[in-house]
């Protein structure tokens, strides 16, 4: 793939992950030269979509900037299509400890299941957000 391409295909893989996003903060779009990739949303949100896995350095620059709001890197793999929903998320455990925290997730946590629809995992729900199903849990 040429680098004009690989460029092309990061700026289309923001927008991907910006649109995704819309379902939750109708506000989040791409943020071109304000250095977040994705505006519009309360969290510091690094995309990629390389070839190259480079984890340490994607943290560090997503923690630089993230001014102690919570950061994390959103990472479209080699033969991952166009679904925001399927692609891979990375955030400092730190970061994860104090969101698992925050929800209460030792009161709330059940068994996940599997969305009978499209097989997505599901926590605590019976509405599958990637399929639309209603009552979908196995």
């Amino acid at each position: 793939m040429s680098q004009q391409s690989r460029k092309h295909r990061g700026y289309a893989t923001e927008r991907l992950v910006a649109s995704y996003l819309q379902q939750w903060w109708p506000h989040a779009s791409v943020g071109r030269g304000q250095g977040k990739d994705v505006q519009g949303v309360p969290f510091d949100i690094e995309v990629k979509a390389r070839a190259a896995f480079q984890p340490k350095e994607w943290l560090d620059q997503t923690r630089k900037r993230s001014d102690g709001k919570l950061s994390v890197v959103v990472m479209r793999f080699n033969g991952q299509g166009e679904d925001a929903a399927e692609y891979g998320a990375m955030l400092r455990f730190s970061d994860l400890v104090q969101l698992l925290n925050k929800v209460d997730y030792a009161e709330w946590f059940q068994e996940p299941s599997r969305c009978k629809g499209c097989g997505t995992w599901l926590i605590n729900a019976d509405y599958c957000t990637k399929c639309k199903d209603h009552n979908a849990t196995l």
